[in-house]
């Protein structure tokens, strides 16, 4: 029997090689991007309940009862969520009142047919739950009530007290979202199983046939590197793609002369790309995407983190500082949502520009949080209210210097001492900030209780 060529031997190599990493990168692929895709819905899903809590007066919710049904109070809160029933790609959102500790029912509910009856029961889940203690969540898994089966967000509506007033809940149809994410699943399944197929196809060509279709399988392999980059755009359509895994592309960049030595760099690149695209798929989630800072997703494993130092008694010094936009309500109804949201971007700017190199995460509509790496942030709470005050002075955004924009801003260090979680320091951060917002209010107009 005929030995084979090195050459031979090197390209049936590499032909298993490649289905082998086939298969791995699409197990991979698979599971990263679904849970990429589960964390970016959730996020879209969390900012919308977010936004709509926001631009609720809370004051307003808690005073609403059967017997206001009709009352100006509940026609704010039922205006309000009707602009977001009515543009937003969601199935309901609507108020939720607690009436026990795992009892809820039906607030304010806009839905024109078939809304549910204020004070009839709501169906419990985690998430409602833990937005009844003031943090706002998504179902993990859906539940089923008698308008469908969904998967939904709760974001609580705080009063100027602090005390959680009511919840606003989004529901999404179960349906459209695990579409969604098999959706991206069936391209990553389609693509892994062509890109076997392919594998399998070259291994034979190249078995019986090596130096008669080795041109064939350069063809097969920039084939496969527009898998590569279609999957990428399907994933992220923003994606610049620019032919950067082609053989030709591979060659001029390496200066590649032996064909393989060719095929085991583009091996190379294809891999380094491929893991470079999973990293950002996978950072994606963690991105506020009006603002570019941190998002709730982030913050919430940072705290995770901290907790486990906390718990270690690992030498920390750690402050925290927590920022609300006032009046932004206000801002909404008067000049839009498009002027809320350029107001929401012009602030995080300013913060990152004096808490630069610390975390900064952005947990709400118009809610950030700063985790400094220092025990004490009043010298930079200072700078910021001074920012503040000039981008008043100059109008920058409103243009209107009869609406004074204000932001809220508490701070409190971490003391081994007294603080046991992360929480622990939050509150009283959280505390601080709920103080400044009463002084901003007792010193300026009031245009929230103006209204009523």
């Amino acid at each position: 029997m005929k030995r084979l060529s090195r050459t031979t031997k090197y390209m049936i190599f590499i032909c298993a090689a490649l289905v082998l990493f086939n298969l791995a990168f699409g197990f991979m692929m698979t599971r990263a991007s679904a849970e990429a895709m589960r964390e970016q819905i959730n996020a879209r899903m969390l900012d919308i309940s977010n936004t709509a809590a926001s631009m609720l007066d809370g004051d307003d919710l808690a005073k609403i009862t059967v017997d206001d049904l009709g009352s100006p109070e509940y026609q704010r809160v039922f205006t309000t969520l009707s602009y977001f029933q009515n543009n937003m790609q969601l199935a309901y959102i609507y108020c939720i009142m607690q009436v026990d500790e795992k009892e809820f029912v039906f607030g304010v509910d806009p839905t024109i047919e078939d809304p549910g009856e204020f004070g009839s029961p709501i169906v419990y889940t985690d998430a409602l739950y833990n937005a009844s203690k003031g943090k706002a969540g998504v179902d993990q898994i859906p539940y089923e009530d008698g308008w469908g089966e969904f998967y939904s967000s709760y974001s609580p509506v705080f009063d100027s007290e602090g005390n959680v007033a009511g919840i606003v809940a989004a529901d999404f149809d179960a349906e459209w979202y695990q579409e969604q994410i098999k959706h991206l699943a069936r391209i990553t399944g389609r693509f892994s199983v062509l890109a076997i197929l392919v594998s399998i196809v070259l291994t034979v060509i190249i078995a019986s046939h090596f130096r008669k279709n080795f041109m064939n399988l350069f063809g097969k392999m920039n084939e496969l590197s527009l898998g590569i980059e279609t999957l990428v755009h399907e994933v992220m359509p923003e994606a610049e793609t620019d032919n950067y895994t082609s053989l030709a592309s591979v060659e001029s960049r390496k200066g590649i002369r032996d064909e393989v030595e060719l095929m085991g760099e583009k091996i190379n690149v294809m891999q380094e790309r491929l893991a470079g695209y999973i990293d950002v798929i996978r950072s994606s989630a963690y991105v506020d995407g009006l603002t570019g800072l941190n998002n709730r997703t982030s913050y919430g494993e940072y705290i995770q983190i901290l907790d486990k130092k906390i718990r270690d008694k690992t030498d920390l010094t750690f402050s925290v500082v927590v920022f609300d936009i006032n009046q932004l309500k206000i801002i909404n109804d008067n000049y839009g949502h498009e002027m809320g949201d350029k107001l929401i971007v012009d602030i995080s700017e300013v913060i990152r520009k004096i808490f630069d190199g610390h975390r900064i995460y952005r947990i709400g509509g118009d809610e950030f949080v700063c985790i400094l790496s220092e025990s004490d942030p009043s010298a930079r709470i200072q700078k910021l209210k001074g920012l503040i005050d000039i981008k008043n002075l100059e109008s920058p955004v409103l243009h209107d210097p009869s609406v004074e924009i204000g932001v809220s801003i508490g701070g409190a260090s971490y003391d081994p001492e007294t603080d046991k979680v992360y929480t622990d320091v939050f509150n009283k951060a959280d505390a601080a900030m709920y103080a400044d917002k009463r002084l901003f209010y007792e010193t300026h107009e009031d245009r929230r209780k103006k209204r009523r």
